[in-house]
């Protein structure tokens, strides 16, 4: 009896030095922001890392996608922009979404793709005038971004910089988990 009680007491130690150690999803999202900032210094210029910059990525910009405390893997959704590839042309720079993740908790954060809602997406939303990104409930986003005039919703273009329609753009993660547009509201027009 004694030594089921001692070998009880040891596991139960054991896994409380073990999550003892384990990262807050606070400090995690810190962990995948700085990850994704190594990684924008070293593929694009004039991005949203840097003092001087209009806007600057910050913890807010950082969203959970996918945790499992248990096993130490987390999916982080990171909003930021820059001229990827340092081109430095009037449209080259861009708002990105990337995915930066782990598998365990004794794996580094990596960034996955910078694509991180698929390329579908693209064909809807256009990622060059996003003002912000919230996440109001699990697998879904919300997006804020302008995009130019079209016959469906008219409006003024004020040239290749100035866009006519600012939208809201509801985009929710599906069984296959694809990301999807699921709604589109426009919000403002130049006319």
């Amino acid at each position: 009896m004694k030594i089921s009680h001692i070998l009880l007491f040891s596991i139960l130690n054991i896994l409380a030095i073990k999550n003892s150690h384990a990262l807050t999803e606070s400090q995690e999202k810190v962990q995948a922001l700085n990850v994704m900032k190594k990684y924008a210094e070293a593929t694009a210029c004039m991005t949203t890392f840097e003092k001087g910059e209009e806007r600057l990525t910050t913890i807010k910009d950082v969203f959970t996608i996918d945790r499992d405390p248990s096993l130490g893997s987390s999916s982080y959704f990171i909003l930021w922009g820059g001229d990827q590839g340092c081109n430095g042309g009037s449209g080259t720079w861009s708002s990105i979404i990337s995915e930066v993740s782990r598998f365990s908790e004794n794996r580094p954060f990596l960034v996955q793709n910078l694509d991180a809602l698929g390329t579908d997406i693209y064909e809807t939303i256009n990622f060059r005038f996003i003002e912000s990104v919230k996440k109001p409930q699990p697998k879904t986003l919300e997006i804020i971004s302008w995009n130019y005039a079209d016959d469906k919703y008219g409006g003024k273009d004020g040239g290749n910089n100035f866009p006519a329609n600012k939208f809201k753009y509801i985009v929710k993660q599906d069984n296959e988990n694809e990301w999807k547009v699921i709604s589109q509201t426009l919000i403002k027009q130049n006319k």
